[in-house]
């Protein structure tokens, strides 16, 4: 198959026609203008939910949420769970193995918790565990884990660092209160990310420096949600400009794509309106609701350009993942990639070379 427009990578755009089957076969840069707009497919390293279902709920749900972010352009997906007991993680994640290559979107699992403080919970239940390589590898019998999120400072977690580490399991700091210190000592070892960057997480006192400042001053890797609620623009900003791969994530659960009201999510009660979602009766943030297309027209209206807003909403997270086979368009990755009009908004979705139907 072709298809021509302005092609859109990290590091550079040009008009160009791509040839491609289930990956791209070969790019050729073309003369004259091109109307429409070609761009990586996004990625989303953190995502709960979305359409009435969430990741907690069991395969069954996994595969529709994961659909349902498909149709807004995320062609890499890694469902998140929240907080749990070992069983009813396991109940959640069981099928994966034996269902997984009917969804081609699907990278694998982030892990959000347990091993976290539960003094940062954020909107996580209170099932917080101590660190248990067990756990992990119980799960690991079941599904694909890509990304675990722990808190550093917890009694025991450096065995669970170097465990996955040695499974090639990239980890994430987050729903932690540890010092700039605990945070560095490892970061100068392992290969290391930041959850939801500025929440449910110790900050950057001057006096006493926290996850934040670690982030900000050392990090290499970060994720961050920017539906103008969690996060304020020139807060975005100074993060874009200290880490170099700063990439984008939903964060999104289940009630994303529903009408306001009054929901559950984690066993609280929460309530869906003017864009965001809250724990009722507090300030408390809830995930979010945001969309990765959304995202991407966000970052091009806090004056990124298209190649910044292409690298942070594709390929800075699969840097971050160690994956080379999605994340930009180029010659040998897998074909999936996003048709956009003149105003960035979705025209058509290619997901290993076959047009999705919307």
């Amino acid at each position: 198959m072709k298809i021509k427009g302005n092609i859109i990578n990290h590091n550079q755009s040009f008009n160009g026609e791509i040839i491609f089957s289930e990956v791209i076969e070969n790019i050729k840069k073309i003369d004259g203008s091109c109307e429409d707009y070609i761009i990586p497919g996004f990625v989303d390293l953190h995502c709960h939910g979305g359409n009435g279902y969430e990741v907690m709920e069991g395969w069954g749900s996994i595969a529709e949420l994961s659909k349902y972010h498909l149709l807004h352009g995320t062609t890499s997906i890694a469902p998140t769970t929240w907080t749990e007991a070992l069983d009813k993680t396991f109940s959640a994640l069981k099928g994966y193995n034996e269902e997984i290559e009917s969804y081609n979107n699907i990278i694998g699992i982030h892990l959000e918790g347990p091993f976290i403080n539960p003094n940062k919970l954020g909107a996580q239940p209170p099932k917080t565990s101590k660190p248990d390589i067990k756990f992990l590898k119980d799960l690991m019998t079941i599904a694909n884990i890509r990304i675990v999120t722990l808190a550093p400072e917890l009694e025991g977690i450096e065995k669970i660092i170097e465990f996955l580490h040695q499974k090639k399991i990239n980890i994430q700091f987050g729903h932690s209160l540890a010092e700039y210190h605990e945070c560095i000592n490892f970061m100068d070892e392992y290969h290391i990310g930041f959850t939801h960057l500025y929440n449910a997480m110790s900050g950057n006192d001057h006096r006493k420096p926290g996850v934040l400042a670690a982030a900000l001053n050392k990090g290499k890797y970060a994720e961050i949600i920017y539906d103008k609620h969690h996060v304020s623009t020139p807060s975005f900003q100074i993060a874009k400009r200290t880490i170099p791969f700063l990439y984008t994530i939903t964060d999104s659960i289940g009630v994303s794509g529903l009408i306001d009201g009054e929901y559950k999510f984690a066993g609280a009660n929460i309530e869906k309106k003017s864009g965001m979602v809250k724990i009722k009766g507090k300030d408390t943030l809830a995930g979010s609701i945001v969309t990765m297309d959304k995202t991407f027209l966000n970052l091009l209206e806090a004056n990124c350009t298209p190649q910044e807003a292409v690298s942070l909403t594709s390929y800075n997270a699969s840097r971050y993942l160690r994956e080379d086979s999605f994340g930009e368009i180029s010659v040998s990755k897998k074909a999936n990639f996003l048709i956009l009009d003149k105003n960035f908004n979705i025209k058509s979705i290619y997901l290993h070379g076959k047009e999705i139907s919307q």
